[in-house]
């Protein structure tokens, strides 16, 4: 298969019709029309429905369209090393980091490592951390600052634990809880901030609530790939939200958020760096995976935040 065909097939389907692609392209309607045909003709089988409202791909043509939206994202990657290249610029790290975790440490992270390495080029992907490791595995980043709930790393994939953290439980300091020690059956029915249900953490956050004697979870607001929005409504003071302590604890004085001094046990979400095997073997690679460790190591050791 020509790879130019798959992206083309992926802009046909981004766009809704021929015609918008054929003009995004720059190509004419009977080329791509034909372009189409030959790349039906070599996967066997449909690619989209035609209707008056444009076009519906098929599984098929999904499936390929996913690969053509990969080459045309590996072209864009491929342009801007080569602009950064004419730049100066001679190494680019790309870390993804979950959302409140990247409020708390990235901005500190990102002053040391280009300072440190004055010619790099940092790109900083904020995501929920399963999403960020399927990106891993993908190529697309280099290296992921993110909790785990897999057993082992996917084959290629490493990990290195950068924080011994723990969840715990926040509110604003105007919330009626905030203030005293909890009484009995105080949490249960409160309305509360949630980062999902369909995270794969979602079954840890559930099981301390019920080890604490909280019957009830009433998730007003699930907050999903972005950390201000939850921290400015959890400042107001009419939520409660299982959040991880090390990130949390570093910006509490920014948001006005405290810690409720909860009844049950704490659960464990160690904080990981996990790298993909280029990562490892490239020495540039490896200076800026031990200035992360090293950086996350002293924030640890602060507490507060730097």
């Amino acid at each position: 298969m020509d790879p130019r065909h798959l992206v083309q097939l992926a802009t046909i389907l981004e766009k809704g019709s021929i015609t918008q692609a054929s003009r995004h392209l720059h190509l004419t309607q009977p080329t791509l029309t034909h372009n189409m045909q030959t790349l039906e003709m070599q996967a066997g089988g449909q690619l989209f429905e035609r209707s008056r409202y444009g076009v519906r791909s098929t599984p098929l043509g999904e499936m390929l369209a996913r690969e053509g939206r990969a080459i045309a994202r590996q072209l864009r990657d491929a342009a801007e090393v080569t602009a950064r290249h004419r730049g100066g610029i001679r190494n680019q790290v790309r870390i993804g980091v979950g959302p409140v975790v990247g409020a708390a440490v990235m901005g500190p992270l990102a002053h040391t490592l280009l300072a440190q390495l004055p010619d790099l080029a940092l790109t900083i992907h904020s995501d929920r951390p399963h999403l960020l490791m399927e990106q891993l595995i993908d190529g697309r980043h280099d290296y992921v600052i993110a909790p785990s709930w897999l057993e082992r790393p996917p084959p290629g994939i490493a990990r290195e634990l950068l924080v011994a953290d723990e969840l715990g439980v926040f509110c604003g300091q105007a919330h009626p809880l905030a203030q005293g020690p909890l009484a009995a059956g105080a949490v249960d029915g409160q309305a509360w901030i949630s980062l999902g249900t369909a995270s794969p953490f979602d079954q840890d956050v559930r099981d301390m609530l019920r080890q604490a004697g909280v019957a009830r979870m009433r998730a007003e607001v699930t907050v999903l790939g972005e950390a201000f929005t939850l921290l400015e409504l959890l400042a107001r003071g009419r939520h409660l939200s299982v959040l991880p302590r090390f990130p949390l604890r570093r910006l509490m004085p920014r948001f006005g958020v405290v810690e409720l001094p909860w009844p049950g046990p704490a659960t464990a979400r160690p904080m990981y760096l996990w790298s993909s095997v280029r990562a490892q073997e490239d020495a540039a690679m490896a200076r800026v995976g031990a200035l992360l460790r090293e950086q996350m190591a002293a924030m640890a050791a602060g507490g507060a935040a730097l």
